[in-house]
């Protein structure tokens, strides 16, 4: 079984699906007796089991020119052949089916027997024997009725007329004992769904409590019809949840050699179904990545011609800040210029006077305020005018009186012997970037 689906069982012409978690649109069916073809089976170990009950269940089906999709569930498989329940569902009976089914939206994956469900519910319950014993499980369809020989079922009935109870049980074992020959019946059970549990297999039970319900055994009551077997074997009551069937059922859809009397119509429309709904998930994929490739397509250039804009508007903004902080620091860097009086003329010139050394004469003084000053003259002799631009360069390299470096450059042309004289061009040029 897929582990999505869910479980449900049609009962008392309503259809009741047992409260899980998951929402799936597929579902396994489980239904009561009564609407089922189920009958015990012996076969040889190479016999076909359907190729040997297709005809059985034929014989027993109201539709007897209505094909059948025969499932058979193992019970016993040994050296003396198998014994298997054959269960086919009538599709001419399960009209009102359909239609409960189509009002949830389900779609059926297996169908299952409620009866079987309950027994796997109450197993532990009713313990083990190596008798037979007659199990009886009241439903609103119909009187489950399953006889045991110890772990084997034996024979399987839906007693629909509960006014003859007595002739019914008896057909019942009349069946069990043709097919595993004459034994004592041991013990009746009667299994019953607790009537205080109002659910209804709505609502889930307690975390701490048992999915099943709790087992109860008891005598039956005095005024109880089933009192009237107890003439057969004597009685044992067990009381259940609401959801111990579908709980049984559940843990049976986990085996794949359960029963799965699902028509073949009906495989094939959900073959059909779970395709349209493959389709619709394909297209629906399709139809996202259609819409992906148009959103790149057409949005990407949107989003980049806006991010083109934004970047152009940032640009502007960001243009225009800089031209106004460019016009500021122009301003300001006019006003220093003018304001800083280290390097106008007069300190120039009296840095100039103060390095003059003895016996030199300027004869020449070009000062530029933005270069710096040229001034030419001459000496007695030649070590006069390398002292004098040895001064000058520790002036350039911050020696002044104020420590700073004014001259970045001293550059001597000189000096050149003429008359007894020696004449010198001196270059003093300021600090590269000082001044613009």
């Amino acid at each position: 079984m897929s582990t999505e689906a869910q479980v449900a069982a049609f009962e008392g012409g309503k259809l009741r699906i047992l409260a899980s978690g998951e929402k799936s649109r597929e579902a396994v069916l489980a239904l009561p007796l009564n609407r089922l073809l189920v009958k015990m089976v012996r076969v040889a170990p190479d016999e076909d089991p359907i190729a040997i009950a297709e005809p059985i269940l034929k014989t027993m089906s109201p539709f007897p020119d209505e094909a059948l999709t025969v499932s058979c569930e193992i019970v016993r498989d040994d050296e003396k052949g198998r014994v298997v329940i054959a269960a086919a569902l009538p599709e001419s009976a399960v009209d009102d089916i359909g239609e409960a089914l189509d009002a949830e939206k389900l779609s059926v994956v297996r169908i299952d027997s409620l009866v079987l469900g309950q027994l796997r519910g109450i197993w532990n319950t009713l313990g083990e024997s190596s008798t037979r014993r007659l199990v009886l499980f009241d439903s609103p369809d119909c009187l489950s009725c399953i006889v045991l020989d110890s772990d084997q079922p034996s024979a399987i009935r839906a007693i629909t007329d509960r006014t003859n109870l007595w002739r019914e049980v008896t057909l019942s074992l009349l069946e069990a004992e043709d097919f595993g020959g004459a034994k004592k019946i041991d013990e009746i059970i009667i299994v019953e769904q607790d009537k205080s549990d109002a659910s209804g297999g709505e609502t889930p039970p307690p975390q701490d409590a048992d999915p099943r319900g709790g087992a109860v055994s008891a005598a039956p009551n005095k005024e109880d019809p089933f009192n009237v077997l107890a003439a057969f074997a004597p009685i044992r009551c067990i009381t259940v949840g609401s959801d111990a069937a579908l709980v049984g059922v559940a843990e049976r859809s986990e085996d794949e050699g359960a029963l799965n009397a699902l028509p073949e119509s009906w495989r094939e429309l959900l073959e059909e179904t779970r395709f349209k709904a493959k389709l619709i998930k394909y297209l629906a994929i399709a139809g996202g990545i259609w819409l992906l490739i148009m959103a790149v397509l057409f949005g990407v250039p949107m989003v980049y011609g806006f991010m083109t804009s934004h970047q152009k508007s940032l640009s502007k903004q960001h243009q225009r800040q800089y031209a106004a902080v460019k016009e500021m620091k122009a301003k300001v860097d006019l006003i220093r210029k003018y304001s800083d009086h280290a390097r106008g003329a007069l300190e120039i010139m009296k840095a100039l006077s103060d390095r003059l050394p003895e016996g030199i004469t300027l004869s020449g003084w070009n000062y530029k305020r933005d270069e710096g000053v040229r001034v030419t003259g001459e000496a007695e002799t030649a070590e006069d005018v390398y002292e004098f631009k040895d001064k000058m360069d520790a002036l350039a390299e911050g020696e002044n009186n104020e420590g700073e470096k004014i001259f970045g450059s001293v550059n001597l042309n000189g000096p050149n012997a003429s008359k007894g004289k020696h004449r010198f061009d001196l270059d003093c040029q300021y600090k590269t970037g000082d001044v613009e």
